[in-house]
């Protein structure tokens, strides 16, 4: 004897996901799994001898006179090789170059 699909019966969602049974006992975990322990909250932490140190805040400073020391080189680069040469060039690079030295040192001092 032969099945054919008009005699297959497909399964309900309440067959298919029966709940297990409901019981009065609080404790009994779902499903007639064993019960398990309730998770105990955390002992209070007794008074650190010293208070945590203070966040460390990002400086910015460095990045920004490198942004600004940039920007500002290539119009004097332009304009101090037009107008003093190569001269101009190098007085223009250096005073840069000893503005971000003189800062870099003064910033390792502190």
């Amino acid at each position: 004897m032969r099945m054919s699909s008009s005699d297959y019966r497909e399964p309900t969602d309440d067959e298919l996901w029966a709940q297990p049974p409901v019981t009065s006992d609080a404790s009994a975990a779902p499903g007639g799994l064993a019960p398990t322990q309730q998770p105990k909250p955390p002992a209070s932490k007794p008074p650190a001898s010293q208070p945590p140190a203070p966040q460390q805040q990002t400086d910015w400073s460095v990045f920004i006179l490198a942004i600004v020391s940039l920007t500002l080189g290539v119009p004097l680069t332009a304009i101090s090789s037009n107008a003093g040469g190569m001269a101009g060039l190098l007085v223009a690079w250096v005073s840069i170059v000893l503005i971000n030295v003189v800062y870099a040192l003064s910033r390792r001092r502190k």
